[in-house]
């Protein structure tokens, strides 16, 4: 080991790297710019700030959390009487002893972060129609778990709130009230509606059902199995050669590079699922209570999340893992930029990475989009926005899934390949703003969590589940992410994992401190 720490100190990376600090320690700009970060730390902006980000979230003064706590309390002779019926029927009798039940119970929501394998292969296997509503019953089953499951208790289902309870529910209002008043066909908007809130249901399932480090902690691991699993087999993909599509890659570009898809069957699809995940599996591996064997699995399935990022060949999914890495980098250590830069700079001189960034960047790109690709979709649907300024055209009228799919009412309508755009198209401002206020909230109260969280173990969950947070929804400018059911399912999973690790962590900081609630 000793020989080997030697030749390291004295190969020429090591030196060359060693330069660079020095170099770097020594220079003009970095004097500039740690003359400037003083002088903006010191500012009255920068006071205010922090004043502002070191807010704690106290629900006890929510006036809807104090609503909710005063239901519960007169729901109380109710919820004994419907104990009592459930514990004397004969199914309970049957089950409440059985193995079944006892498995159920603890692997009912947690089986949520394999939610990608089960919807790809069952679709697969049994098909759409047959397999179709599989997602809404899932839902059924773990709203149905926790409520029995609060009945049954002997405390009771717990009140809990977090930061985005009323967002998120202002975002359904408004949903609702545009499929009620501003859908041409009706069928249409119901379904539109039902890809916005039916997902959104599955952030209060979570959030509900995490009350213990040992569930939020299952969770963590499986979402990083589940991301291993994805970026192995991309890899395996690449290996034997799988034949990539030809729509998949620009004619123009001149090239037909391997684009791996897992079981995903879209690479921008599994490069943002690979966005979302290797943060939380670089934040995990970082733990201090992470074992040295938990650490080697998160570095082994970081690696190959991270490979497999690169074999999907999506700019998008690039500019969003980018864009994650440098939050992370900010909230945790900055000083690590000064090693993500040049490591970026590394991948660049990958021939494929390098082909498709040179090509995006390129005249020819410019007159293949504006011809019939982004630009021109982009185009089309903000003069779209536009004349549908407030309203919309109406939610699955334009731009996602739903339109494609009644092609006999839109014939015109395309993949607007921007979520937010389409979201504009189709709901207009009032939408807009409703996914405005939702966005920040999860982002001030996702900076509140990492400047008020003393746990260093319980923050770095909160920075990764941040990062990749912010990653998707730069994704969303280019893709639309949110169109796919199990990544709007992950992204909520990922926001109650962290106000989970936030709630905990402030408890702890209130008893430590005698901080009044």
């Amino acid at each position: 080991m000793e020989r080997a720490v030697v030749w390291l100190k004295e190969s020429l990376v090591y030196r060359l790297m060693r330069s660079c600090r020095t170099i770097w320690e020594n220079s003009l700009t970095r004097r500039m710019l740690m003359g400037l970060g003083a002088v903006v730390s010191h500012s009255r902006t920068a006071r205010w700030l922090s004043r502002y980000f070191h807010r704690r979230f106290r629900p006890k003064q929510i006036y809807a959390c104090r609503l909710l706590r005063s239901l519960h309390a007169s729901l109380l002779p109710f919820r004994l009487k419907a104990a009592d019926v459930i514990r004397e029927s004969l199914v309970w009798r049957m089950a409440s002893g059985s193995r079944f039940l006892r498995m159920l119970s603890r692997r009912l929501i947690p089986a949520s972060v394999f939610f990608v394998f089960i919807d790809e292969l069952g679709r697969s296997f049994f098909g759409a129609s047959l397999f179709g509503v599989w997602d809404e019953v899932y839902l059924l089953a773990c709203v149905a778990f926790l409520v029995i499951s609060g009945i049954m208790g002997r405390a009771g289902m717990p009140v809990t709130s977090t930061p985005l309870d009323i967002p998120l529910f202002f975002l359904i209002a408004v949903s609702f009230y545009l499929y009620l008043n501003h859908s041409p066909y009706p069928h249409v908007g119901f379904e539109g509606m039902r890809g916005t809130v039916q997902f959104i249901f599955w952030y209060y399932v979570f959030s509900r059902y995490l009350d213990s480090d040992r569930k939020a902690n299952r969770m963590t691991c499986g979402l990083i199995w589940a991301g291993g699993i994805l970026g192995i087999h991309g890899i395996l993909q690449y290996i034997a050669g799988v034949e990539t599509p030809s729509n998949w890659v620009d004619a123009a570009e001149g090239t037909r590079a391997i684009r791996v898809f897992s079981v995903v069957g879209s690479p921008n699809i599994l490069g943002s699922l690979m966005v979302l995940f290797i943060p939380i599996a670089l934040a995990w591996s970082l733990r201090e209570r992470t074992n040295r064997y938990r650490r080697v699995f998160c570095l082994v399935m970081l690696a190959a999340m991270g490979i497999c990022l690169i074999l999907t060949l999506s700019r998008g999914a690039w500019l969003g893992m980018a864009v994650a890495l440098l939050v992370f980098c900010l909230a945790w250590n900055p000083g690590w930029l000064a090693a993500a830069l040049p490591a970026g700079a590394v991948v660049l001189l990958i021939p494929s990475v390098y082909s498709r960034i040179s090509y995006l960047l390129s005249p020819r790109y410019i007159m293949s989009s504006l011809t019939g690709g982004r630009l021109l979709r982009y185009k089309t649907g903000w003069e779209m926005f536009m004349a549908n300024f407030w309203t919309g055209v109406g939610q699955g009228h334009f731009g996602g899934a739903v339109a494609m799919n009644h092609r006999d009412l839109f014939p015109n309508t395309f993949y607007m390949d921007s979520y937010w755009l389409k979201t504009a198209v189709e709901m207009g401002m009032a939408g807009l703003i409703a996914w405005f206020i939702v966005l920040s909230a999860l982002f001030v109260w996702s900076v509140r969590a990492i400047r008020t969280t003393l746990d260093p173990d319980r923050r770095l969950v909160i920075i990764g589940g941040f990062a990749g947070m912010m990653g998707i929804l730069v994704h969303n400018l280019f893709e639309n992410v949110f169109e796919v059911p199990y990544m709007v399912v992950y992204f909520w999973m990922v926001a109650a994992i962290v106000f989970y690790q936030y709630d905990r962590g402030q408890f702890r900081v209130i008893k430590r401190y005698n901080l009044p609630l």
